[in-house]
């Protein structure tokens, strides 16, 4: 490819986007070719321009040769002082210095009460030590749910008492073939009659009974977010497909039927491509048999590996009781799937709260402790225990496929227990962070010696081989797709379920300068090629923006 000609920035830096707010009065930021002495081109420019007095501030990268400059803005404009480097064929790059970087933990949501969510954000003033949250504003700053790259609406399943379902902060599942349908007739084929909003496994019908615990975890997997009403869950945007346990009947039959039921969905999406079923990526469980042997529940323990068959990783809450679990026994929490992540309950200060711990039987620890979330009949409330650790996490892995690459998805589809694996590790690997005040007795006690961190676990879905890095702004998801990336020119984009009309495709160089802009016609579920062979090397953003119906993305994008 073609080496970008520099000379042009000129032209851009008239633009308002290049605003004095923004850019450090005579400072210059150069990337030299590798083998240039900064001194030798310092010298040459000052004889020329003996006005400009251009210094060496300090050097950012002696290795790949980018010095931080000064020149003097007295003397000299800003558009002087930059082309005296952008017209020479041994400099890269050069741009501005700008002061405009934040910390991109400021996409917090505008709900009333998001002050009081002290797991999510805090400052050490608003119910905790300051360090105890999982970095949520960060996490969001990528994606707050939603679907997947390839236009999956994202579920998580949540397996409790009973749920109000009519809660206007939380996106309960809805069946759309069984609401459009008949009363008393199975319209969709899944062997549940009238499952319109969800399944009563314990009354064996989809009339859901109302309870606050279940409410309440719901909230903490997907409350909905900047909505300016109460309060966010980890997903501003998830489906909670509630399976109900009619009350918590005790009874084993009743869980393993709400397994059987949100694998069934899964199922059913799978063989219709998503025309029928529920794109269930994790299920929820915050309940359990205290110092029960997992041996006598061999069928309980082994549905979380039917359930990983498909794709579907499960988070189990320990026992609320301050004991070993490796020795005292727990189910589900030391049942031995791998799609299974036991987690106990970590407090304000970062600590372990009465409750399980193990070695080798509870993987990780999330907040549990004066968890603010909703409660029946648009209320909202406190409430403490492993059973609000846990929908932290099974809300965690939906919030990473919601950022997903699209190719990871696609292998995804191919290979769901791989790939479901494969979130798991990332998320027990990468996605924690590392705490030592897990023990009373000084010990850290679980498999990772972790506390969920949701920032660093959506961040680790870019590992994927095939991924893009993360971080780029998402006003809208799922439904177009830039690939590869990188790539060596050629570009695909692929698009489906948008409205047909007018498309500008922007591309934009690292200095922020649009260097190339094409208006292009799309239809549903199709694709287009752009090329930018004659680009080089190096990062681009590339803005999709449709002419009246409001639809636009931004995509980083790699140029090899």
């Amino acid at each position: 490819m073609k080496k970008i000609v520099l000379a042009v920035i000129c032209t851009i830096l008239l633009l308002p986007m290049f605003s004095q707010d923004n850019i450090v009065a005579g400072e210059l930021l150069v990337m030299f070719k590798s083998n240039k002495d900064v001194d030798v081109v310092l010298d040459e420019i000052n004889r020329s321009e003996p006005e400009a007095i251009i210094s060496v501030i300090k050097p950012i990268s002696e290795r790949i040769n980018i010095w931080h400059l000064s020149y003097n803005d007295n003397a000299i404009s800003k558009e002087v002082a930059i082309n005296l480097f952008a017209i020479r064929k041994d400099v890269e790059i050069v741009q501005f210095n700008h002061n405009n970087v934040t910390m991109r933990d400021t996409l917090c949501p505008n709900d009333i009460r998001f002050n009081e969510q002290w797991n999510f954000y805090n400052d050490g003033v608003n119910g905790s030590g300051g360090t105890a949250d999982i970095s949520a504003c960060d996490a969001w700053s990528i994606t707050t749910g939603g679907t997947s790259a390839l236009g999956d609406r994202i579920v998580v399943a949540v397996i409790d008492g009973g749920f109000d379902v009519g809660h206007n902060d939380i996106n309960f599942f809805n069946n759309a073939i069984e609401a459009s349908g008949s009363a008393g007739v199975d319209d969709d084929g899944n062997g549940y009659v009238d499952d319109v909003n969800g399944w009563d496994a314990g009354g064996n019908d989809g009339a859901l009974p109302s309870a606050q615990h279940g409410t309440h975890v719901s909230g903490t997997v997907g409350a909905i977010g900047n909505n300016n009403l109460g309060v966010t869950g980890v997903n501003w945007d998830v489906d909670v497909l509630p399976v109900a346990t009619n009350g918590g009947s005790g009874f084993e039959s009743t869980v393993l039927a709400a397994y059987g039921y949100v694998l069934e969905m899964r199922a059913q999406y799978d063989l219709t491509a998503g025309a029928k079923g529920a794109f269930v990526v994790s299920t929820n469980s915050s309940f359990g048999i205290d110092n029960a042997d997992p041996a006598s529940y061999p069928m309980w323990c082994a549905f979380y590996d039917s359930l990983g068959a498909y794709g579907i990783l499960s988070a189990g809450a320990t026992a609320n009781n301050l004991v070993d679990i490796d020795a005292v026994g727990d189910v589900p929490t030391a049942c031995p799937s791998d799609f299974l992540i036991s987690v106990t309950n970590t407090t304000q200060m970062d600590g372990l709260a009465f409750a399980g711990y193990g070695l080798t039987t509870i993987d990780m620890g999330a907040p549990g402790t004066d968890i603010l979330s909703t409660n029946p009949s648009n209320n909202y409330g406190q409430s403490s225990g492993t059973s609000m650790a846990t929908p932290h996490v099974a809300g965690t892995i939906g919030l990473m496929w919601s950022a997903a690459c699209a190719d990871m998805v696609t292998d995804y589809k191919a290979n769901p227990s791989g790939l479901a694996l494969t979130v798991r590790n990332y998320l027990l690997n990468d996605g924690l962070d590392q705490i030592t005040a897990l023990s009373p007795t000084g010990s850290n006690p679980t498999v990772t010696g972790g506390r969920l961190n949701l920032h660093k676990s959506v961040v680790a879905m870019s590992q994927y081989s095939s991924c893009p890095a993360l971080g780029i702004e998402k006003q809208e998801q799922g439904n177009i797709g830039l690939y590869p990336n990188p790539a060596s020119g050629i570009v695909n984009v692929e698009f489906k379920e948008i409205k047909e009309g007018s498309y500008s495709i922007e591309l934009y160089n690292i200095i922020g300068e649009r260097i190339d802009i094409q208006t292009k016609h799309l239809v549903n579920n199709g694709w287009i090629q752009l090329n930018y062979d004659r680009y080089s090397s190096g990062q681009y953003v590339v803005k999709l923006k449709s002419v009246g119906n409001g639809i636009h993305r931004t995509f980083k994008l790699i140029l090899n």
